[in-house]
């Protein structure tokens, strides 16, 4: 707790079972599976994901970027919202470490997230590397809110491990610009130099302060960095309290149909024959 309070960041080692990690994913992996087999992408005999190698997996992923975006983007939304993910942002050991770190009442500050970042898979930069910047900007909530960071695959810098700098919470709320929902701070070169990267395994956990400044590295790597992190905020925290429990999070659903004249009676009928 004092070494958390002082540098605004936390790792533990082995904090999951790396067979559990890898379950979450292996099933987000299928959801692109799914449309690799669908497109054709895939031989006849590979009919299941441990049939193709992980080299053979990217080299689909990146085809499908660069030929169907639109079905790209609909898979990782997908990834979002696999019961599993959920599962694990709402694990009994994550809620204890959360309370040892000093969140009375943990409570979500926003839905999970998953990603699988690559300069092969992003339009733009900040797809897939982000540049310092602090999380409580986006998420407003508590003061002590915690971030939750997991890597789903063992990251090191060659794949753009999460760089951070210590003791930078202490300096409260200094956020340069807003860029894709991300509070990007301008650091100098004195904090630049002071920057760490955090290399962890499969299985490992960072916890850290919503407002640790904290950057992604450069992905040099063939493979895209997945990883997933969660949000926690605390209801007895007093300016939350006082702040009504400000949250700024906006869901809503798409007015229009996103497929054009469907479904038809038929296909509704054709489910439940």
């Amino acid at each position: 707790m004092d070494s958390f309070n002082k540098n605004g960041y936390t790792l533990v080692k082995s904090f999951f079972l790396k067979d559990e990690i890898a379950n979450v994913l292996n099933q987000a992996k299928g959801i692109f599976f799914r449309q690799f087999h669908y497109k054709r992408y895939l031989k006849n005999n590979q009919t299941l994901l441990e049939d193709i190698s992980d080299e053979e997996f990217n080299n689909c992923l990146y085809r499908l970027f660069e030929e169907d975006l639109t079905c790209l983007s609909n898979c990782g939304k997908q990834v979002q919202h696999l019961i599993s993910l959920h599962r694990l942002s709402l694990d009994e050991r994550i809620l204890l470490k959360l309370k040892d770190l000093g969140i009375k009442t943990p409570v979500i500050s926003t839905r999970p997230v998953l990603y699988f970042n690559h300069p092969r898979l992003a339009k733009q930069k900040v797809f897939h590397t982000v540049d310092a910047h602090q999380d409580w900007r986006s998420m407003q909530g508590s003061l002590n809110s915690i971030v939750v960071w997991l890597p789903l695959i063992s990251v090191d810098v060659s794949l753009g491990a999460l760089q951070v700098l210590p003791g930078s919470h202490l300096r409260g709320l200094y956020t340069d610009h807003i860029e894709n929902g991300f509070g990007m701070v301008a650091l100098s070169e004195s904090d630049k130099a002071s920057m760490i990267s955090v290399e962890v395994e499969q299985g490992d956990a960072l916890f850290f302060s919503s407002f640790l400044v904290h950057a992604s590295g450069e992905n040099t790597s063939d493979t895209p960095r997945w990883s997933c992190h969660f949000r926690y905020n605390d209801l007895e925290e007093p300016t939350f309290i006082e702040r009504k429990y400000a949250h700024p999070y906006l869901y809503k659903p798409s007015e229009e149909l996103i497929t054009a004249n469907f479904p038809t009676v038929e296909d509704v009928q054709n489910v439940f024959k």
